[in-house]
C-alpha cells in the first residue's frame, strides 16, 4: 500500500521534469530515498521515479552521510577559481618571452624553476595572446 502511494508521487512526470520548476527539490529527493528504504532495489527505483540508478545512489549516498541538507542543491560554481595573475607575474612572463622567446610551456617551467611560482600554461598562453604575441610573431 506505501509503495503505491509513493509511486504516484509523480504520475507520469520524470524526476528531470518534476524538479525543473519544483520549489523544493530536496522533498523530491527525498520521495525517491524512501521509496527506495521501501522497495530495497535501485534499479526498482530507478524505473519508478524514470531516472538512472546513478542518480538513485547519488542521492542515497548524500542522504546517507548528510541527511536532509545533502538533497538540497548545490551552487554550481566550479570548484577551482580561475587564476589570477598579479602585474608581477605578467611582466615576468612578457620578460621570458621577449628575452628567450619561450613559449608557455617554457615559461611555466621557468616560473616554477627560476622563482617558484606554479601556474598552469593557460593563464601564460592568455597573456600572451592577450599582447598579441604568438609563435615570435605579432598577431
Amino acid at each position: 500500500m506505501e509503495r503505491e502511494i509513493l509511486s504516484c508521487a509523480f504520475g507520469e512526470e520524470s524526476y528531470f521534469e518534476r524538479i525543473k520548476d519544483s520549489k523544493d527539490p530536496a522533498r523530491i529527493r527525498l520521495k525517491i530515498i524512501e521509496y527506495l528504504t521501501t522497495c530495497k532495489s535501485v534499479s526498482e527505483t530507478a524505473r519508478k521515479f524514470r531516472v538512472s540508478r546513478q542518480i538513485v545512489r547519488k542521492w542515497e549516498k548524500r542522504y546517507r552521510e548528510e541527511g536532509m541538507e545533502g538533497l538540497k542543491d548545490r551552487p554550481k560554481i566550479p570548484k577551482k577559481r580561475r587564476t589570477i595573475l598579479t602585474d608581477e607575474i605578467t611582466e615576468l612572463i612578457l620578460k621570458l618571452r621577449h628575452e628567450y622567446g619561450y613559449g608557455p610551456r617554457r615559461i611555466k617551467r621557468a616560473l616554477q624553476e627560476l622563482y617558484n611560482i606554479k601556474i598552469s600554461e593557460n593563464p601564460i598562453y592568455n597573456v600572451l595572446k592577450s599582447n598579441k604575441i604568438q609563435n615570435g610573431n605579432h598577431l
